[in-house]
């Protein structure tokens, strides 16, 4: 058995079926598109199914150390949170959703804002950080729908680079930048 998908609703339905449990419409074996059996990233659109895309979401989420907060996969979007950011010590909420642009083909995108929480009077989004981390989850998610390897750290931020600045300048050293 294998699903497809009706070509009336655009529901998820067994091959097998002689008509579709949701409109009642005929199964058309010919005219009905296969449902994937796994992800992929084509033509800049990710390839699958939208459980398939809250799935890898929610892996490039873990991995990039956030965390996941909800998950809605009929509204095609996920939620999560990051630890403490530049500009805000609550840091910063987002949001991936996606949009089937053709049957199983996502367009994603994301979108975050920094928190104020626990007495934080002001957040400040600094060179659009917020969004940065939306699209580094993003970018995650591509990485890992190419055949990215799980066992590859993400890639890393300038925040090694400022906490190495903030040592230097602790130390009461000195630094300088050059361009070549």
């Amino acid at each position: 058995m294998a699903l497809i998908r009706c070509i009336e609703c655009s529901r998820e339905v067994s091959d097998k079926a002689a008509s579709c449990p949701s409109c009642g419409a005929p199964v058309d074996q010919e005219q009905a598109i296969a449902v994937p059996d796994q992800l992929g990233f084509a033509d800049g659109q990710f390839v699958g199914t939208s459980a398939m895309i809250v799935e890898l979401a929610k892996k490039a989420i873990n991995r990039l150390n956030y965390r996941v907060d909800a998950a809605d996969v009929v509204s095609g979007t996920i939620t999560f949170t990051t630890g403490v950011t530049m500009g805000s010590w609550s840091g910063v909420s987002g949001t991936i959703s996606w949009q089937e642009t053709e049957p199983y083909h996502f367009k994603v995108g994301g979108s975050g804002k920094q928190n104020v929480q626990g007495g934080q009077i002001v957040a400040l989004n600094l060179f659009d950080e917020a969004n940065g981390k939306a699209n580094k989850v993003v970018d995650e998610m591509r990485r890992l729908a190419q055949g990215g390897s799980e066992s590859e750290a993400p890639a890393g931020g300038c925040i090694v680079l400022l906490f190495a600045m903030c040592s230097v300048a602790a130390a009461g050293g000195h630094f300088a930048f050059g361009i070549a």
